[in-house]
């Protein structure tokens, strides 16, 4: 069983009332990103609605996972999902994220790219990805397996 935060409804225990810091650190972080990256404030409400919703979708696939699994499931891994850059974006800048592949004993970059379709698998509502170096023709999102043309 899950160990609790709020153990006997003892609110805002010392581990409880950390975890809320880390958090909101991290939503100061990501709004300087998109400020940045915009190149002006950005409406609260919206950031609200997409921060909301990724909290919500993380939960939910974390709590299916570990439902369905042994319950002690690590959150699926989605650093190589595009995100935003560190420094204010140019004309010229691609939604493209690269990811260090280890095969065996070789390592090779690659480049993944947002589709055009709402993935069926992602929770938080974002686009298919597709590997450009494995499948440059975009035949099959790795998450759900959809092609990027399709009928």
């Amino acid at each position: 069983m899950a160990k609790r935060l709020f153990e006997d409804n003892n609110a805002w225990d010392d581990v409880a009332s950390r975890c809320n810091n880390e958090v909101e650190a991290l939503f100061a972080a990501v709004l300087a990103k998109v400020e940045a990256e915009l190149g002006e404030p950005v409406d609260l409400r919206d950031f609200h609605f997409v921060g909301a919703n990724a909290l919500a979708s993380f939960v939910a696939e974390l709590s299916i996972q570990r439902r369905l699994g042994e319950g002690d499931e690590a959150p699926r891994d989605k650093s190589y999902y595009p995100r935003l850059n560190d420094e204010k974006a140019g004309d010229d800048w691609i939604d493209y994220e690269y990811e260090e592949i280890n095969s065996g004993e070789e390592q090779e970059a690659s480049l993944l790219s947002d589709g055009a379709w709402r993935c069926g698998v992602m929770l938080d509502g974002s686009n298919c990805l597709y590997n450009e170096a494995s499948d440059p023709m975009h035949d099959e999102c790795i998450n759900c397996g959809e092609p990027e043309e399709r009928k």
